[in-house]
This record gives structure tokens, C-alpha cells and sequence, in this order.
């Protein structure tokens, strides 16, 4: 009888164990997933806001060439004109 007792305290004890480690591997498994999730949004957050600011420099660029290439075609008319008129 002795050994039965024991048996049961035993699977008790190691039950108890299991379980305690089986909570605490949730509660950090959901931290790690709380913690990873915050930071793949804050990432997508800067990557959205780089891409606009990438977008905004490229615009801003291709404004810049739009006008120098006016300023080209412009002198190139100039000159043509005078270059015409010899």
C-alpha cells in the first residue's frame, strides 16, 4: 500500500511540475509573440514612412531635371535660332 501512495504522490508531484512548466512556457511564448509582433508593425511603420520620403526625394529629383532639361532645350533653341539666322 506503501507503494501505491508513493506512486500516486510521485505522478501528483510531476503532474504538478508539468504543468507549472507547461504555463510558463506559454506566458513566454506569448510575451516573445507580443514583443515580435510590435516589432514587425513599428518596421513596417518606418518602411511605409522611408518609402514616402523616397518617393517625395524622387519627385522632387525628377522636378529638378525636368527644369535643367528646359533650360538645355531652351539655350539649344537659342542658339539654333542664331545659328539660323548667320
Amino acid at each position: 500500500m506503501a507503494t501505491k501512495k508513493s506512486k500516486k504522490a510521485k505522478a501528483t508531484i510531476i503532474e504538478t511540475t508539468t504543468n507549472k512548466v507547461l504555463g510558463f512556457a506559454t506566458m513566454a511564448n506569448e510575451f516573445v509573440l507580443a514583443k515580435t509582433e510590435k516589432a514587425v508593425m513599428t518596421s513596417f511603420a518606418m518602411t511605409e514612412k522611408c518609402i514616402g520620403f523616397s518617393g517625395k526625394l524622387m519627385k522632387k529629383g525628377l522636378q529638378v531635371s525636368a527644369s535643367q532639361q528646359d533650360m538645355v532645350f531652351d539655350v539649344l533653341g537659342s542658339i539654333k535660332k542664331k545659328v539660323v539666322k548667320k
